[in-house]
């Protein structure tokens, strides 16, 4: 009764050929479900950052404008490590929190672009730029609403007349060709 080996013949333990190519079968079929997800995942949280990267920026200025009893602005800035810092470009670009008094002006912060988001207008079909100031009560006068998009996941941050930002999710249309 042995194991069907003969006299000196020993089996060698390991995978053959075939258990390898199945094996290998499997985790290609597993990784097909699991990377789209990943990747839809990623871009869920992408958009999410984005708006609440603004969110944070927009309540900064405007609590810093109640705290010193100044103007303070929120603007988008092409080239955040230069001296003279100008507002210019889209709100998907630098954003700088800008503090007046009288005629001076001095930076208060810099919030990096987030990757892999876009930021346009509500209905998705133009940059948004210009700049967000708020006076030294908090008060904004302007209603915007910034429409931040990942691979069709919306977020959007809408500020009101009084200056107070809210997110919400979906409010926006997520652009099709509006380039990064």
């Amino acid at each position: 009764m042995g194991h069907g080996l003969g006299c000196g013949q020993s089996r060698l333990g390991g995978v053959t050929l075939l258990e390898c190519l199945l094996t290998l079968a499997i985790v290609a079929i597993l990784m097909s479900i699991g990377v789209p997800t990943y990747r839809d995942q990623l871009a869920a949280a992408r958009a999410r950052a984005g708006a609440q990267q603004l969110y944070a920026a927009m309540q900064y200025a405007r609590s810093t404008a109640q705290a010193y009893g100044a103007v303070v602005t929120l603007c988008p800035v092409i080239d955040p490590s230069n001296p003279a810092l100008k507002c210019a470009g889209h709100f998907g670009q630098s954003l700088a929190a800008i503090k007046h008094s009288g005629e001076d002006s001095q930076l208060l912060r810099v919030w990096p672009p987030v990757a892999g988001v876009t930021v346009t207008n509500r209905t998705g079909s133009n940059w948004v730029t210009g700049t967000l100031r708020w006076n030294p009560q908090g008060v904004g006068r302007r209603n915007l609403t910034l429409s931040v998009c990942a691979l069709g996941h919306n977020w959007s941050v809408i500020t009101n007349r009084l200056g107070r930002p809210r997110l919400a999710r979906d409010w926006g249309v997520c652009p099709p060709g509006v380039p990064r």
